[in-house]
């Protein structure tokens, strides 16, 4: 007799790589071609507030305890993805401003909940 199959445990996706949403557009497109450094911190600064959003969704309120990572994402997606981008590129995707770029995002999603 052969013992069942082990479940695997759900993962859940700790990435921003998800459609920008419409109403985003002009200001994505605004932020980049305005923006000094158009290309080379571009993927850092993407990967900036993808790390970012994993750190605000690790410290969200009580009130907030009930969203995954995927939905927090999400939400950062519809709720801030431009300013969370635009702090980003002002740090030129410097790791070391994690905690800068996540309170920002924490503040925008803040306004909306609490």
């Amino acid at each position: 007799m052969t013992p069942p199959p082990l479940e695997r445990p759900t993962v859940q996706q700790a990435t921003l790589n998800r459609p920008l949403p419409d109403h985003h557009h002009r200001a994505v497109a605004t932020l980049l071609t305005a923006h000094p450094y158009r290309t080379a911190p571009r993927d850092q600064a993407e990967y900036l507030v993808n790390s970012a959003t994993i750190t605000a969704w690790a410290l969200r309120p009580d009130e907030l305890n009930a969203f995954t990572l995927t939905q927090y994402a999400d939400l950062v997606m519809h709720a801030c993805y431009p300013l969370a981008l635009k702090h980003a590129l002002l740090h030129h995707g410097d790791r070391r401003h994690l905690r800068t770029v996540a309170n920002e995002i924490t503040r925008r999603i803040n306004r909306h909940f609490t």
